[in-house]
């Protein structure tokens, strides 16, 4: 069994931080499957989009569907500190729970760790979001892990897209951050505005990640693989794989089909006030939420339900009494 951020773990597999959806019954589910080892959705100080407290954000957009392959954006940094709580403190079971994070600033990710690191086993840092979210270069977030190397006593975990490792020292990168371990993503991160979007796609992943081989020999840490099948050519070589968006989808049970959406430049704003009602045949809900037809209460408007249900199955709408 692999071993990871100083961590011997009961199996080669888990969930990674790519699922940007805070769900409890996701994770107990894969835990009792089998997964070793959790990232939470990566979880900053404040959501960029969270100024408004009339409205909330989609986090999940279906961009196509097919037999072959899917496309999906997901919203990073679009939960809340009491979703990610609630997570960690319901996560039971031989599980190592990482706490990922962004920060603009080292004084932002300490008030996020003051909250988080008693209930975590070890700390991710998602280097591409901390570049965007604060505006600077790798060479910050490396100072900023070495930081928190220094002063949290965690383990941490550096979170790197596989696109831009061509352009990295790796060796030294790993070095001199002081990190125990390193995850690698083939999903694309970027921001448009206060828009963070993360791109995960079928077509592109295998393909990204068959030129890592020569890259990870620089390392001498643990490493673990963003993948999104069991089938990805590098896990003969990486002895652990964390599963991304397409793993809740497997959970689910979503099939895909046909579909093509267009691609969105801002996430959609739900009016809270609205609420979300279910019709006969709606299903496709990561809490588990929809049992019948009717209102969905405690719904988070993560956005999933409406975009796999069939048009017409969940709707928005507002209720008058009489």
């Amino acid at each position: 069994m692999p071993r990871f951020a100083k961590f011997q773990l009961s199996s080669n597999w888990g969930l990674s931080s790519d699922i940007e959806i805070a769900s409890h019954a996701l994770l107990s589910d894969a835990i009792a499957r089998g997964a070793s080892i959790i990232f939470t959705p990566t979880i900053t100080l404040k959501d960029p989009l969270s100024s408004d407290p009339i409205y909330a954000y989609a986090r999940f957009k279906l961009l196509s569907a097919s037999p072959t392959g899917l496309v999906v954006l997901t919203r990073p940094l679009g939960s809340s500190f009491e979703e990610i709580e609630n997570l960690l403190n319901r996560t039971k079971g031989d599980v190592v729970k990482v706490l990922s994070l962004a920060a603009r600033s080292l004084s932002d990710a300490h008030e996020i760790l003051n909250r988080f690191e008693n209930l975590c086993d070890a700390i991710e840092v998602d280097v591409n979001l901390t570049c965007l979210l604060s505006t600077r270069g790798v060479s910050y977030s490396i100072e900023l892990v070495r930081e928190l190397v220094a002063t949290s006593g965690k383990p941490l975990v550096l979170k790197l897209n596989a696109s831009s490792l061509n352009l990295l020292d790796l060796g030294k990168i790993t070095a001199d951050s002081g990190a125990n371990a390193l995850v690698v993503t083939p999903n694309i991160v970027y921001k448009i505005g206060k828009h963070f979007f993360r791109l995960h796609s079928s077509y592109i992943s295998p393909a990204v990640l068959m030129g890592l081989t020569e890259k990870l020999a620089e390392v001498d840490v643990d490493v673990a693989i963003v993948v999104q099948s069991w089938k990805e050519n590098l896990l003969e070589i990486i002895p652990l794989r964390v599963f991304d968006v397409s793993y809740l989808l497997s959970w689910m049970t979503f099939r895909g089909g046909s579909r093509v959406n267009e691609t969105p430049l801002s996430w959609r704003p739900i009016n809270t006030r609205l609420k979300v009602y279910a019709r006969k045949g709606a299903k496709y809900c990561p809490y588990g939420l929809i049992k019948e037809e009717g209102i969905i209460e405690g719904c988070n408007y993560c956005g999933v339900c409406l975009e796999l249900n069939d048009p017409g199955l969940v709707e928005l709408a507002t209720f008058v009494s009489l």
